[in-house]
């Protein structure tokens, strides 16, 4: 049975053990009460979120000193500031925690999350050469984005072009759509891109270039001769006029041109009628007139004119490289010194005499006379078979 004096020994024992205990730090030192939370719940991957502990309280009388950051994706960082930033570069749901330490050696941690979206995965198929007038197809729809939304494609044409004139022509929507055709007139390089957006407006952008090439075309040149034949009557002092066009049938090389008048009734007796012929190319600035004359009282009144060699001879076969076959023939047509009467062509038939043939009591029975007027022009027409198709 215990003594007095050792029952006295042990209450001291037990009332001064606490007391050294809190002083001594043998229960722990007082903790601190964290606290964080994040300007953003979520983001786009590659971008930053600032993060806040600086409401986390410690015991009275202590000091927050430190703040160890774990953002989740294997970097942290210690700062003496409630407060920083930081980049995520990857996709995902990550659970970021910042552990405070006070000046006695206490913690506390807390915790927040945070969504980063990835961005959208662009698959591009489409050719890299084609030839002016074949289609193009771009296609985008085997892109995909890591959250499995809905994205949406949108297509830049030309960047050489500002289609909506706001001072960038790379940034232009000219169609929407996975999938999205056209057919270039024109040859040469093409540069444009594809744009994928997620429902969560993150974007991916691919530049692409397309070389147009111009198709190629073997030209052969052929002769062919064109009659043209009109007829009419005239009395003195009247006129009339032919127009018509004979360029569209090829490069004119030359023209020979009859007209002739008929017969007089009493050839011999009257003076014999003679008209006027005349030829007028107003687009080049040409022209030519011819009288008719009778060489001989059996044979008719007539008037001829010939004119050769009025375009460049080309009678080889030559290869040519154009957008289309329009372009080619346009580009024939405005080859040096070969344009020559591809516009109208004004044919003048003036009754200048048309003399009595058996004037009757001064009333002239035939005031006129029949002409016919004969035309035989020559082309050079091009025959063309494009190559390499």
């Amino acid at each position: 049975m215990a003594s007095r004096r050792q029952i006295a020994l042990l209450l001291i024992v037990t009332m001064v053990f606490p007391i050294l205990a809190g002083c001594t730090g043998l229960g722990g030192p007082p903790e601190p009460n964290a606290r964080v939370e994040s300007d953003r719940t979520s983001i786009n991957a590659g971008e930053s979120v600032n993060f806040d502990a600086r409401e986390s309280t410690s015991p009275e009388s202590t000091l927050i000193t430190e703040y160890h950051w774990d953002f989740g994706d294997s970097q942290r960082s210690e700062t003496v500031q409630g407060y920083t930033s930081h980049t995520f570069t990857e996709a995902g749901i990550y659970e970021i925690s910042v552990t405070v330490v006070n000046d006695l050696g206490g913690d506390d941690t807390d915790t927040t999350r945070l969504i980063v979206n990835g961005f959208p995965t662009i698959s591009l198929s489409m050719p890299t050469a084609i030839r002016t007038g074949d289609i193009v197809t771009l296609d985008a729809s085997g892109s995909s984005d890591p959250e499995n939304g809905e994205l949406t494609t949108v297509w830049d044409l030309n960047w050489n072009m500002d289609s909506d004139n706001d001072g960038d022509a790379t940034n232009d929507n000219d169609a929407m759509g996975e999938i999205h055709r056209f057919t270039p007139d024109e040859s040469g390089n093409y540069t444009g891109s594809v744009t994928i957006t997620d429902e969560s407006d993150a974007s991916a952008t691919r530049m692409w270039n397309l070389s147009v090439l111009p198709r190629t075309y073997q030209v052969i040149w052929e002769e062919k001769t064109i009659s043209y034949d009109w007829d009419g009557y005239l009395e003195q002092g009247q006129i009339h006029t032919i127009t018509h066009i004979p360029g569209e049938e090829g490069r004119i090389m030359s023209f020979n041109a009859t007209l002739t008048l008929a017969m007089d009734i009493i050839p011999v007796m009257l003076p014999q009628d003679n008209f006027s012929l005349t030829v007028d190319v107003p687009d080049d600035g040409w022209g030519n007139t011819v009288r008719t004359e009778q060489t001989n009282i059996t044979h008719n009144a007539s008037a001829s004119m010939e004119h050769l060699n009025l375009n460049p001879s080309s009678e080889n076969t030559y290869n040519f490289s154009a957008d289309s076959l329009e372009a080619l023939l346009e580009m024939l047509n405005s080859q040096s010194g070969a344009g020559f009467g591809d516009g109208d062509w004004i044919w003048i038939i003036e009754a200048e005499e048309a003399d009595p043939d058996l004037p009757i009591d001064e009333v002239d029975p035939d005031g006129g006379n029949d002409w016919e007027l004969v035309v035989e022009i020559t082309f050079l027409v091009p025959r063309i078979n494009e190559v390499g198709v």
